[in-house]
Order: structure tokens, then C-alpha cells, then sequence
């Protein structure tokens, strides 16, 4: 009996050559979309889930929004800082941190910028010596965790940027002196004043910019207890 033909051994080599060619096509391909999910991941785009109400009615329990990572440096994964800084948020901007104080994620409003003067008196907030514009909207309403009967809603605002915040009318006013945003530094606080832990604690204190991983753009998925489909694709004011 005679063995395979030079023909036929021919085609073989070829089919097998075939072979390797695509499983190398299909490993660039799939490699190829690894490094750009890392790219997008590490270097545009997160995903992020906001847990608790400190930043009530902006963001509620549940939210989940996409943060742009690309606006103020490169901060890699499992790092505590950024490995390069080229920006600053705005005054109003709604940011993602991590947090000196515990080395946490935590998403909060800036405030203050390098240079400005914050205070708080009573409750108001005084930057650079003037009052934010301040106007009472009536009782808290929605979804708010645990809201008690007393809570109100306050508009503030920066210029031409404004949102609500959250207040306890029974809680004791808050006020604090007067500090200086030193140079690559924010001061931030949570929309829900008196359930937010930010740089009125001077365990959190001013923020480096070092630390700040991005700004919070859109509300892309939302539910608590049940989903909010009034909230999804909502922009983060």
C-alpha cells in the first residue's frame, strides 16, 4: 500500500499553514481588543458606582456614571496618585477622588480652586469673600436616602453652573474659617451637606490634583431598590 502522494502532502502543509495563519490572525485580534479596553479603561473612561447620600439630589444610591479619566492626568489602576498631572477641575465640577484620608474612591463637588478663599458661615459658603448664590427651592423630594422631615433643598451655584444641594434644618449650622486653596489643591464637598465627609474634615482636608481620577459626565445605569429609568443618560450638573 502506497503512502500519500507529494500532492498530496503538499496541500496538507499548506492547510496547516492556513491554519496557523488565522489562529495568529485571531490571537492579534483578540489582543488587539485587550490593549484597547486597557487603553480606554486606564486612560479615557470608568465606570463608577455611587454608594450613600452624600451627594443628594445630584446622585443618589445606585447610580452608576461614566468618569472622564482623560481631563486632568494618567491615574493607573491600584496607584494612590496620579502618575501625571496636566489640569485642574472647575469650580462645580463633580469629581471622582481618592481620598487621603483612606485611600477610598469618593465622588464629590469642587468648590474651590489653587488660589481661592473658602469659609463657611452658617451654613453659607463664602468663596473668595461672596456668598455662592444661594436660593431656597422647598422641602427635599425623590429618592433620597433616609430623607428626615425637615430637609430642604438649597440651588447653589458658581457663575453660570448650579445645582441643589441638601440640608437638615434641625442640624446645627455649620461654619468654619477662612483657608486658602494652596497650589495644585482642591477643596470639595458632597451635595448632601450634612451627610458628606470632605474637606471640611481636616482628615480629608484640600485634595491633590495628584488625586483626583476624573470628572463624573453621565448617569448611564441607575437603580436602588428598583431601576430609575427617569435618571439614565441623565448629565451629571
Amino acid at each position: 500500500m502506497s503512502g500519500p502522494s507529494s500532492q498530496e502532502k503538499a496541500k496538507a502543509a499548506v492547510s496547516e499553514g492556513d491554519g496557523w495563519d488565522r489562529a495568529r490572525a485571531n490571537f492579534k485580534t483578540i489582543g488587539g481588543a485587550v490593549m484597547l479596553a486597557l487603553f480606554i479603561r486606564i486612560g479615557l473612561f470608568e465606570a463608577f458606582e455611587i454608594e450613600g447620600p452624600s451627594m443628594e439630589p445630584t446622585l443618589l444610591n445606585g447610580d452608576r456614571v461614566v468618569v472622564a479619566k482623560f481631563m486632568y492626568g494618567l491615574f493607573v489602576p491600584f496607584t494612590n496618585e496620579a502618575v501625571l498631572t496636566w489640569g485642574i477641575p472647575d469650580a462645580g465640577d463633580v469629581v471622582i477622588v481618592h481620598s487621603p484620608y483612606d485611600n477610598i474612591d469618593i465622588v464629590k463637588r469642587v468648590i474651590g480652586v489653587p488660589g481661592d478663599r473658602i469659609e463657611i458661615r452658617d451654613d453659607v459658603v463664602h468663596r473668595n469673600g461672596e456668598p455662592l448664590q444661594r436660593r431656597v427651592v422647598g422641602p427635599c423630594r425623590g429618592e433620597q436616602q433616609d430623607p428626615d422631615d425637615e430637609c430642604e433643598w438649597i440651588a447653589e451655584g458658581i457663575g453660570d453652573h448650579t445645582w441643589y444641594t441638601s440640608h437638615s434644618t434641625f442640624a446645627v449650622p455649620d461654619s468654619a474659617e477662612e483657608l486658602t486653596v494652596p497650589p495644585g489643591h482642591i477643596f470639595v464637598m458632597g451635595d448632601h451637606r450634612d451627610r458628606s465627609n470632605d474637606s471640611r474634615n481636616p482628615r480629608v482636608g484640600m485634595i491633590p490634583a495628584s488625586r483626583v481620577k476624573g470628572r463624573a459626565m453621565a448617569i448611564y445605569w441607575s437603580n436602588d431598590a428598583q431601576i430609575r429609568w427617569d435618571r439614565i443618560f441623565d448629565g451629571v450638573r
